[in-house]
């Protein structure tokens, strides 16, 4: 398999054996698609760089040729499969409390995380790469069906959520609002947002005594976790977030991580790299994601990843990609276009 330097892992086997055996998809035919291995889910699984992963859920939406592919799936008991993070999360007392269970563990454990931002008014659950800016839309889509499922379980109500956002078009989107109950809007992001009622509507499946037991052994398995991410993976998330608000320091990613300036540059070496080449990676990651999904020019990207000048976004572009911006944009544009005519 393909490995795509400085990605993170994600790990598929099970899960994936039994979504693909209770939709009738051939494992083959999926995995063929992606252009990954055959045996690729066979016993515990393998693990897999994050733009296989992707190819991955893509290969899977287009075999499975169901426009409400995310309600089907974000609505799977999966009794067969114990996740622990779910687990802690079901038995919280409300959904704040388990958005933050869940968002502590994703943040830590994988590839993506889920960010719960509480205000008087509203409570936003916002789910997202870590690693890059663009996410597939029908695994966003199955991701927030998943949570409000959730919740409507846990609280055996139909919640209805204030509003809800999904990063892409889905194809039935009158199916999405109507399982929603509430219109589905595009934008950057996959959220949702509750009304503070909804967001502390009491879990009727608490229960602190099973929490308070399994909370040390996902406690050890966060750790770990952490302790195996690199620190340049640490710093291309934290940098994915900070560029676009004008924080391209050293000294800003440095407080992002609670570590001094003096470590991060050590713990770069051991891994023989530099801050630089950090830097340049989350530029070119995301200047090439607001090229692909927005209408913004050349010289807005440049003022979003922090260039002093355009002329120096065009020089690090051309570096990167041996493309200028607007040629790499339309390269990207015309492989969709011959994509979708091929489907």
């Amino acid at each position: 398999m393909r490995q795509a330097p400085d990605q993170p892992t994600v790990h598929v086997g099970k899960v994936w054996r039994l979504l693909l055996a209770d939709l009738g998809l051939s494992r083959v035919a999926v995995l063929r698609r992606a252009g990954l291995p055959g045996g690729l889910l066979d016993g515990d699984g393998s693990r897999i760089s994050l733009d296989e992963f992707y190819a991955l859920w893509e290969s899977f939406d287009a075999e499975a040729q169901s426009p409400t592919l995310p309600l089907r799936l974000g609505q799977v008991e999966a009794s067969e499969y114990f996740d622990p993070a779910v687990f802690a999360a079901i038995c919280a007392p409300d959904m704040t409390v388990a958005g933050q269970r869940l968002g502590e563990f994703k943040r830590l454990v994988g590839a993506f995380s889920l960010d719960v931002d509480v205000h008087p008014d509203a409570t936003r659950f916002t789910y997202r790469c870590k690693s890059r800016p663009d996410m597939p839309v029908v695994m966003a889509a199955t991701e927030l069906v998943f949570l409000v499922n959730l919740l409507r379980r846990a609280t055996r109500h139909r919640v209805v959520p204030r509003s809800v956002c999904l990063p892409g078009p889905v194809q039935d989107q009158a199916a999405f609002e109507d399982w929603f109950g509430c219109p589905v809007a595009q934008g950057d992001s996959a959220s949702f947002t509750l009304d503070p009622m909804d967001a502390l509507r009491p879990f009727l499946t608490q229960d602190d005594r099973m929490w308070h037991a399994f909370e040390p052994g996902l406690r050890r398995r966060m750790e770990e976790a952490r302790d195996a991410l690199s620190m340049r993976a640490r710093i291309e998330n934290a940098l994915l977030e900070l560029l676009p608000s004008g924080r391209t320091q050293i000294d800003d990613v440095a407080r992002e991580l609670a570590v001094s300036r003096r470590s991060l540059q050590r713990r770069l070496s051991e891994e023989g790299t530099t801050w630089l080449d950090v830097l340049n990676s989350a530029r070119m990651r995301l200047a090439q994601h607001y090229l692909k999904t927005t209408k913004l020019n050349a010289a807005e990207v440049s003022f979003l990843l922090g260039f002093e000048d355009p002329n120096s976004f065009f020089r690090a572009f051309r570096r990167w990609t041996d493309a200028t911006p607007e040629a790499w944009r339309e390269a990207q544009r015309t492989r969709a276009q011959a994509g979708a005519y091929r489907k």
